[in-house]
């Protein structure tokens, strides 16, 4: 029996020295998630973290999923002139990415993000939208994920199929009946008012609801009517 209790404490280790260096990464993590403001210094310190953890323990999915959004974090706010610095920042980001889906690919949330990741490293085209596809796939109901994937569904729109463009339809009814304010301030800027007639064509109240904001943020001085 003590034989059997070194070896759980044995292999048990890994995990209990990836989780301690993966702490201050978290801490980081946190705040990004809840809006609080993280200086340059405080994104170094995740990767640090994140990176150290990921040694450790290198079958959990966990690490490099963080790792990845600290990366796509950082490539975001690389200056765009800065070209060298912001592609390097995507590709750790892509790569952090598949490394945490080879381990566990049903995750939606990482699908997504490793599809804007390629978007901006690449552009529209048929890796951005392979990821694309498989987000809605592990996750077709996910409320959180319907507004960020009818921007991105709407900016992949000519290089997906016909199936994919239904289920991007679905997405727009969805964070129509969640919230038609949402949507309206979603497509204001973006050529995509064609797919929310397509996809409310059938369901007049919830158009009538989306056209009411969208009116009133097009037109300054406009008010919300009394319901």
């Amino acid at each position: 029996m003590l034989a059997i209790g070194v070896l759980l404490v044995y292999l048990s280790l890994p995990r209990v020295v990836s989780t301690l260096l993966a702490a201050p990464g978290e801490v980081v993590l946190e705040r990004l998630k809840t809006g609080q403001s993280v200086g340059e210094h405080g994104i170094a310190d995740a990767r640090a973290s994140f990176l150290a953890a990921g040694a450790a323990l290198p079958s959990d999915y966990r690490t490099p999923r963080d790792l990845a959004l600290v990366e796509l974090v950082a490539a975001q706010r690389t200056p765009a002139e800065d070209t060298v610095e912001r592609g390097k920042r995507l590709e750790a980001a892509i790569e952090a990415s598949h490394r945490s889906l080879a381990a566990n690919p049903a995750q939606p949330y990482v699908w997504l993000r490793l599809a804007q990741a390629e978007l901006q490293h690449s552009g529209v085209g048929v890796k951005a939208a392979l990821a694309f596809t498989m987000s809605l796939e592990t996750g077709p109901q996910v409320i959180d994920l319907m507004q960020p994937r009818v921007v991105l569904g709407l900016v992949l729109w000519p290089v997906l199929d016909e199936t994919q463009q239904a289920r991007v339809l679905a997405q727009i009814r969805g964070l129509a009946r969640y919230n038609a304010r949402i949507l309206a301030e979603t497509v204001l800027d973006r050529p995509g008012l064609p797919q929310v007639r397509t996809a409310l064509a059938d369901e007049p109240e919830l158009m009538a609801a989306f056209l009411r904001w969208y009116l009133q943020r097009r037109t300054p001085g406009l008010r919300q009517p009394v319901q």
